[in-house]
């Protein structure tokens, strides 16, 4: 059975490069949201494994989107990873504080993007 993959960020390019990325890697069910009003519909019925966040968004920033999931209770399973073009050591102590499991930078390709992916999803 695949594992379920929320990914949640605001750019359809960046979710597009992410799916690819997965594709090459194994099958996943993934589901993409654009915001937190999104995300909270989807969390009523379903329970990701995985939730990546996109630190730059536009209403709630990555670690503020982490912060409200972890409030509401309904992300106690999902492993969360902090994600972004750029992470500095700051945001990736406050995403662990917040319960994120890590944090990774995007890396320019979508081969680099899966080699970090393996890593981060295995079990």
């Amino acid at each position: 059975m695949a594992k379920e993959i929320l990914l949640i960020d605001d750019d359809a390019d960046e979710l597009e490069v992410f799916t690819d990325a997965l594709q090459l890697i194994e099958p996943f069910k993934c589901f993409q949201a654009k915001n937190l009003e999104e995300v909270m519909t989807y969390l009523e019925t379903t329970s990701p494994a995985f939730i990546f966040i996109d630190f730059n968004m536009p209403k709630l920033n990555g670690l503020e989107c982490l912060s409200a999931l972890k409030e509401s209770g309904k992300v106690e399973n999902a492993r969360v990873i902090l994600y972004s073009n750029h992470i500095t050591e700051r945001m990736k102590k406050q995403a662990v504080e917040l319960g994120a499991v890590n944090c990774i930078q995007k890396p320019t390709t979508i081969i680099g993007l899966s080699e970090k992916l393996i890593w981060v999803l295995k079990d």
